[in-house]
């Protein structure tokens, strides 16, 4: 589990040598983990895990029921490879174990590593787009022409480097002490990486995760105004590194920021979205029609979007009222627990990076809860947990130092 944060790398190796997605494995390996703890653990699930759970079963029912598993696999194969049945395996892994202060340590310092490299590739693909790019379909293809930049998260998914990114980047913010020297590297880090995406969810993830440094109300002025100026010399830093390479970076903003060469025709996409879902959402309001966009919904589209892009649209579309409740009640519970561990703890970079992922399926669909950063969010809120119950137990000290040199503070209550 401590080599995990390299999971984008893990990927690379693991497709390179049997040409099977990495998630096909960790669904084989976790299977025996799960139904152990299952059977054998007198835990209670958490209820966030019990309405994904139930959402799971759902999603696959529909599935199954309504014939969308894909015509080239076989049902068994889908459900190795599902995201939703590996996050109920990881989460179901997680809920179980118990990680010490040694543990979250070497974790956090692995997601150290793992985001300065994620820095230093995006700076290479600027030059050379295909450095450690999976060029095996022909959807990320078409992005590469758009001089879009996935840095090492291509070999996870189209849109891992969105979702797990900036969730990296919120831990770090939130377990690094401001006063260290590394802290201005990781918002820079963020920063820079976000950029280079040229993919405005991305960018506006980065935002939700870097407002933590401003919100927390344990920030000084003093502070905070050196986090403006930090924050001031990364954009001159960007500015400048890309005049150097060659990178336009008034065109990206024009592009892709501001739209002024397609005539909006993203924001367009999404306004169009929320019309068709209120033509075709009353036909199966209750049920929905399974996870699979149907051709008259294409059409509607108009071709702007092969998907209604908004992402609990849908969902709605895709699960119903009766499917999507489950779902949404496990956001809930999960955002509300990430709430708790940042008041009690002042560690925020779990809420901050749920809440990224919440914001950026307004704008995309992707509730992909397998993501290694939503797994990672999850591991530092069961270590809070755990210790919070121990502490509740009287079996450990309120206040306990760490052991290496990245602290994650427990603060008295």
């Amino acid at each position: 589990m401590v080599l995990y944060p390299f999971h984008p790398i893990l990927a690379w190796m693991i497709y390179s040598a049997t040409k099977k997605p990495i998630n096909f494995f960790l669904s084989i390996l976790l299977i025996p983990i799960a139904m152990y703890f299952i059977i054998d653990s007198n835990r209670k699930l958490p209820r966030y895990l019990i309405y994904f759970i139930i959402f799971t079963l759902y999603h696959l029912c529909s599935a199954f029921i309504n014939d969308t598993i894909p015509k080239d696999t076989t049902k068994l194969y889908f459900i190795l490879t599902d995201p939703n049945v590996l996050a109920v395996l990881f989460f179901i892994a997680v809920e179980n174990t118990n990680f010490d202060g040694r543990f979250m340590d070497k974790m956090s310092n692995r997601i150290f590593v793992i985001v300065l490299v994620s820095l230093v590739v995006s700076l290479i693909q600027i030059k050379i787009p295909t450095f450690f790019f999976n060029t095996n379909t022909d959807e990320d293809l078409l992005y590469i022409g758009e001089s879009r930049n996935f840095s090492i998260y291509s070999w996870t998914g189209l849109n891992s480097l969105g979702i797990t990114f900036p969730i990296l980047v919120s831990i770090l913010l939130s377990t690094y002490e401001l006063k260290r020297p590394a802290l201005p590297l990781v918002a820079l880090c963020g920063i820079v990486v976000s950029f280079l995406t040229r993919t405005r969810y991305v960018m506006l993830s980065m935002i939700v995760v870097l407002s933590q440094l401003f919100f927390n109300t344990k920030t000084s002025i003093k502070k905070r105004v050196s986090l403006v100026l930090m924050f001031a010399a990364g954009i001159f830093l960007i500015v400048a590194v890309g005049y150097n390479m060659g990178y336009d970076i008034n065109e990206v903003i024009n592009t892709r920021v501001l739209e002024k060469n397609s005539d909006m025709a993203s924001a367009k996409a999404r306004v169009l979205s929320y019309e068709v879902f209120l033509v075709v959402f009353p036909d199966s309001p209750w049920f929905g029609v399974g996870p699979e966009t149907r051709k008259d919904v294409i059409d509607l589209l108009g071709g702007e979007a092969p998907i209604i892009h908004v992402g609990y649209l849908s969902y709605l579309y895709f699960y119903g009222i009766v499917g999507c409740l489950p779902l949404f009640l496990a956001v809930f519970f999960l955002l509300r627990n990430a709430w708790m561990i940042g008041n009690r703890y002042n560690f925020w970079g779990s809420y901050y990076g749920l809440l990224a992922f919440c914001v950026a399926n307004i704008t995309m669909v992707y509730f992909n809860f397998s993501e290694m950063g939503i797994v990672l969010a999850v591991i530092y809120l069961r270590y809070f947990n755990h210790k919070s119950s121990l502490i509740l137990n009287d079996q450990i000290p309120l206040r306990e130092e760490p052991e290496d040199n990245i602290k994650i503070e427990i603060q008295n209550q």
